[in-house]
């Protein structure tokens, strides 16, 4: 009798230790509108690191730009430099806690990157005007240049150290892994791409010299074209549509169009422009506040970001030859739970929580 007790002790424990874990595994993660998620307990040590040095790093950025904003007139390029700050800092925060909840290795990266634009922006914004530095810019250079480190250091480690829900998403097979991560890579170059776009449109905006009625009319219809053309290419992605992929390419060769056109109009009118006088454009330069280093420090960072731009859309293509190459070979089967055409019920409909959204089922790479 005593061995039966013991063996239902056993059992027991057996049990009650099972239990606790599949607890432990639900309050680590949930399922939202934008798929499966990891919760705030459910982070890591290193993971909350990343956390809150990345907050308190965006916040003391974010208060800094506004205090200069303040200070300075709406026409000098400090207060595009401002805009332009805060456009990256809400990208930062979108990037740092989208990509620690979401286990997205390559939104961490990007949140790294885009830290080193806006340093890139700081940097240039010292050298080219040294006589004008204020107390603020120093502070603001002075946080970023302590904090930076520690951010990318944990940047680094928490993204190597992702793949659990990765694991509970696709499962063990590997194939279907490298696919998930390839279609990961897409998705987080389509998001660092519309961020760009968006700083380039705020660079020419606030620019008296590139700003014409051209500019205006390829403004106001470029970034409306910019989030649709992103849009589609999620909806390529995530429904795996070839026909789309006639559509998404050439509608890639649009922004690189305008920024070689771009680049080429600074080039040959070089010395006009950085001297204050731009062919078509005198009236808006005589009537603007800013000096001929100011315009200097707009047209270098149009150009950096114009680089980075190009380079990035570049990548954007190699990437969707690898997501296109993946196309019927499970990933949206088992990522996206639906079937091979949209007139069948899902494939498996048992294999995991699904969330929705409008009716959309919302996990994957971009959620």
């Amino acid at each position: 009798m005593d061995y039966v007790n013991h063996d239902n002790k056993i059992e027991s424990d057996a049990d009650s230790d099972s239990n606790s874990i599949d607890k432990s595994l639900r309050e680590q993660t949930t399922v939202t509108a934008i798929g499966k998620t990891k919760t705030f307990a459910g982070l890591e040590r290193e993971e909350w690191l990343f956390v809150t040095i990345s907050l308190v790093n965006i916040i003391i950025t974010v208060g800094f730009t506004i205090k200069c904003m303040v200070d300075v007139h709406s026409n000098s390029p400090d207060f595009t430099f401002a805009i332009i700050l805060l456009v990256n800092a809400a990208f930062c925060f979108f990037y740092a806690i989208h990509g620690v909840l979401r286990e997205r290795e390559f939104e961490i990266y990007a949140y790294i990157a885009a830290a080193t634009v806006v340093f890139t922006y700081i940097i240039i914004n010292m050298a080219v005007k040294p006589n004008h530095i204020t107390a603020i810019k120093w502070a603001r250079f002075g946080t970023i240049l302590v904090f930076a480190p520690f951010n990318i250091y944990y940047g680094i480690v928490v993204a190597r150290g992702f793949g659990f829900l990765e694991f509970k998403t696709v499962g063990a097979v590997v194939a279907l892994q490298k696919m998930y991560r390839k279609a990961g890579i897409f998705s987080c170059l389509l998001k660092f791409d519309f961020q760009l776009a968006i700083s380039l449109a705020v660079l020419v905006i606030y620019n008296p010299i590139l700003l014409n009625l051209t500019n205006k009319v390829i403004l106001g219809v470029g970034i409306p074209f910019q989030f649709i053309w992103s849009v589609l290419g999620w909806i390529m992605m995530r429904k795996e549509l070839k026909y789309l992929v006639l559509v998404f390419i050439p509608a890639s060769l649009v922004e690189p169009g305008y920024i070689i056109y771009r680049l080429d109009e600074d080039i040959r009118n070089w010395e006009s422009n950085t001297n204050g006088t731009s062919k078509g454009n005198m009236t808006a330069i005589s009537a603007s506040s800013t000096t001929n280093n100011d315009k200097d420090t707009l047209i270098y960072c149009f150009i950096v970001v114009a680089a980075i731009a190009l380079l990035v859309r570049v990548l954007v293509l190699i990437a969707l030859k690898f997501v296109v190459d993946n196309f019927g070979k499970g990933l949206r089967e088992s990522v996206y739970n639906l079937p091979v055409s949209d007139d069948q019920p899902p494939l498996l409909p048992r294999k995991r929580d699904i969330a929705k959204c409008c009716g959309i089922v919302c996990c994957g790479p971009l959620g």
